[in-house]
């Protein structure tokens, strides 16, 4: 993140001519875009419990994901060609939850009863604010780049299992009922984002313009969340692609 903070720097100061002409261009801009967060993150952990007064044990195995995103945002120009905005994106996917675990016979010392449950859907939304500062780069005579950084706020919602209730199936004492219970975890965190937002121009609207974008964006942060009794690190956000539309006026 400094590295290409570092580098965005350096293009502003000395990339020559790469300002627009500040008399003739639109001061606010639009854009609205649907994006991509690929990857993903696997996690295990492991726990106890009580049964007969005996331990169990147990495996929580799940994998969490954003996928699709809706992303959109408004930017102006503050003086020269530099500015300030503020954007946000929206992103859910559901996961898969695995629990296994093995549970004390009532009658018989080290006779275990295995037991496995897949829990189908476990949700996960991220959502977040960027407050950026960047500058417009104009890299042919319509094609320009908007390159910006800066803070993120990160809300993100977490579907686990919360707790697990391991029962008797019948009197045989052969297989047991499990129910996990599932809960959502939810962060508050911030962290940072560098992007570089590309727009061609395609229909003239008033003094400003219609176009056509796509941008690239590496925004994240690090939290956690807890399942069972474990508590599990995520990094949230990560490399972000998109495509869409843009308004200037």
């Amino acid at each position: 993140m400094r590295v290409a903070a570092a580098a965005v720097v350096a293009m502003l100061a000395f990339g020559p001519g790469a300002a627009f002409a500040q008399t003739e261009e639109p001061r606010f801009m639009l854009s609205l875009n649907t994006a991509f967060e690929p990857g993903d993150e696997e996690f295990t952990v492991d726990g106890h419990f009580t049964l007969y007064a005996w331990g169990g044990r147990i495996t929580v195995s799940g994998r969490s994901a954003t996928g699709a995103l809706l992303d959109m945002g408004v930017a102006a120009r503050v003086t020269g060609r530099f500015t300030l905005g503020l954007s946000g994106h929206r992103g859910a996917s559901a996961d898969e939850a695995t629990v296994t675990g093995q549970a004390p016979h009532p009658i018989f010392f080290n006779r275990p009863r295995s037991f496995s449950v897949t829990v189908p859907e476990t949700k996960r939304i991220e959502q977040a604010l960027h407050f950026s500062a960047g500058a417009l780069v104009q890299l042919t005579e319509k094609l320009d780049v908007h390159i910006y950084g800066g803070p993120s706020q990160f809300r993100f919602s977490q579907q686990v299992v919360g707790e697990v209730v391991v029962a008797e199936a019948g009197g045989a004492f052969t297989s047991v009922n499990v129910t996990p219970t599932i809960v959502a975890r939810k962060r508050n965190v911030w962290g940072g984002h560098i992007g570089a937002d590309f727009s061609y121009p395609v229909a003239q609207i008033g003094n400003g313009d219609f176009r056509l974008g796509a941008f690239m964006r590496y925004a994240q942060a690090s939290s956690e969340f807890q399942v069972v009794s474990n508590t599990v690190s995520t990094k949230v956000g990560g490399v972000q692609m998109g495509v869409g539309v843009r308004v200037r006026f």
